[in-house]
């Protein structure tokens, strides 16, 4: 039995798991043992490992807050073994007299100081919103069990015709169903770390494919309605009717993979982790202010590139930097501009690996005659027979949403907790599904669901992709958008994140 197929066989166990019903799960936990006390009768529950408060009410058919108020202990968290009394649906709660107004949030503590409940013969006065606290000091999110609904295409109804045995190499590559799995594992890996760190927490995880109707249906779940965060690997016109879903019912929601700008138009509850390439420029001109501004910045205008105004645009960006940069038409014009005297940063975009190859060669070249930096894009590194003598001897630079730096500590011990939980090494979007979950589980965590305010001042190291969110088009009525792009070079034949 090979590698490859022990990990099929994990892949299958998890997303048979995912697909097993939800009833059936909820039916196996309900207790039979009762008690009675003070006139009311009660389940007697045990708690056991990775029960959920929400979990052990739908078994129940009771309320949260109703194992919440029999239970008090619970608000610290539960914790395997604990004997809980589970009220008998059906039976009158008795309300104390000084009790609370229920919360949007069901499971965050209450206060100690209590308002009396309101004459009910008199008008119910408007609820106050409360006031928000300042970032960081919000110390009651470690009582507090967030709900998080994790929506990605898992085409669950295909895995019962995969079989590994007779399938081709070619044809495991094309199943639907493994395509978007990498995300989840990573996700999940994130989620593990931080309940370690004391992160309580229910995950939702629901297939979603390109079926409206069904998501519509999803949709009008109690769980996914009181959620304090949506992520959604989705289709366009799925996230589409979600992001509406969410901003109608002020519910945060975070795109992974769209690089459109638009879906944060007017809608202040998206975050869309992908940066624009409008902000790809601004932090390659940030990051050549602090590290090369005592050179001459040459930006060479290719025609042939796809983006015809990237060379203009990057110049305004460099000037307004109080860079010395100048545009060039073409390589020799480029060449005739070279200075002895001081470092010469060679600017191209070219998605034409023939011009790319050539432009590397020229340069390479005259390396010694001249102090050079090269900066170019991240697939120049995948051009067939590029030597990376090219990269390395000309202090190449390179612009990417993303880079895994394996050297770095935190990746270093990333990949074995992996390889131990899911038999295989991560994929690109196992990186992507770890930094998006440890990022906004951490902010869920540090800042509550006053997490949005925060977003803009939040930074967290993270394994291949830098979240730095702004406000999309500086204007409050739209959602977040992270603006921050890699610099990576190379560097005695290693890649290196130098931003």
């Amino acid at each position: 039995m090979n590698r490859s197929f022990l990990f099929f066989l994990f892949v299958f166990a998890t997303l048979s798991s995912l697909s097993q019903t939800y009833q059936e799960q909820l039916k196996a936990i309900h207790s039979k043992i009762t008690e009675q006390k003070d006139g009311k009768s009660y389940y007697v529950h045990m708690v056991k490992k990775g029960q959920t408060l929400y979990m052990i009410s739908k078994s129940y058919g009771v309320e949260v807050n109703d194992i919440i108020s029999e239970n008090p202990i619970v608000r610290e968290g539960l914790k395997a073994d604990q004997k809980l009394l589970i009220p008998f649906p059906g039976q009158k709660k008795e309300e104390p007299s000084n009790s609370q107004s229920p919360t949007s949030n069901s499971q965050s503590p209450t206060s100690n100081t209590q308002p009396p409940t309101p004459n009910p013969q008199s008008p119910t006065p408007n609820p106050q919103p409360p006031t928000p606290r300042p970032c960081g000091e919000d110390t009651a999110t470690g009582s507090i069990t967030y709900k998080v609904v994790l929506m990605l295409p898992l085409y669950l109804e295909e895995v019962e015709g995969m079989n590994p045995e007779t399938a081709t190499s070619e044809a495991i590559d094309n199943w639907n169903s493994l395509k978007y799995l990498p995300f989840y594992e990573g996700f999940r890996l994130a989620v593990d770390s931080l309940q370690k760190q004391g992160l309580h927490l229910t995950l939702y995880v629901y297939d979603v494919g390109k079926d409206t109707l069904k998501t519509l249906q999803l949709l009008k779940k109690a769980e996914v309605k009181s959620a304090d965060l949506i992520i959604g690997l989705l289709f366009q016109k799925n996230f589409q009717i979600v992001a509406k879903f969410a901003h109608d019912n002020k519910i945060p929601i975070v795109n992974p993979v769209s690089e459109r700008p638009e879906i944060t138009r007017d809608n202040e509850m998206v975050f869309k982790t992908n940066p624009s390439r409008a902000f790809q420029l601004v932090s390659l001109a940030d990051y050549m202010q602090k590290n090369m501004y005592r050179g001459q910045i040459l930006i060479i205008r290719n025609g042939q590139f796809k983006d015809k105004d990237i060379a203009d645009r990057l110049k305004k960006e460099c000037i307004e930097r109080n860079l010395n940069a100048t545009l060039v038409e073409g390589q020799d014009v480029a060449i005739g501009k070279l200075s002895k005297s001081k470092e010469n940063v060679i600017v191209a975009f070219a998605d034409n690996n023939v011009y790319a190859l050539d432009l590397m060669r020229r340069f390479y070249e005259i390396r010694n005659d001249y102090p050079l930096s090269l900066v170019g894009l991240p697939d120049w590194e995948k051009i067939e027979g590029l030597e990376t003598d090219f990269l390395n001897g000309l202090n190449t630079h390179l612009v990417s949403q993303s880079f895994v730096d394996y050297s770095d500590e935190g990746v270093k011990k990333l990949l074995p907790r992996f390889q131990e939980l899911f038999k295989t090494d991560p994929e690109p979007l196992a990186f992507e599904g770890f930094d998006v979950g440890y990022y906004f589980l951490s902010a869920l965590m540090k800042f509550g669901n006053q997490f949005p305010g925060c977003i803009v001042n939040f930074r967290l190291r993270t394994s291949q992709t830098s979240f730095e969110f702004v406000r999309s088009g500086n204007k409050a009525a739209n959602g977040f958008e992270n603006r921050c792009w890699s610099v990576y070079k190379y560097e005695n034949y290693k890649l290196l994140r130098v931003n």
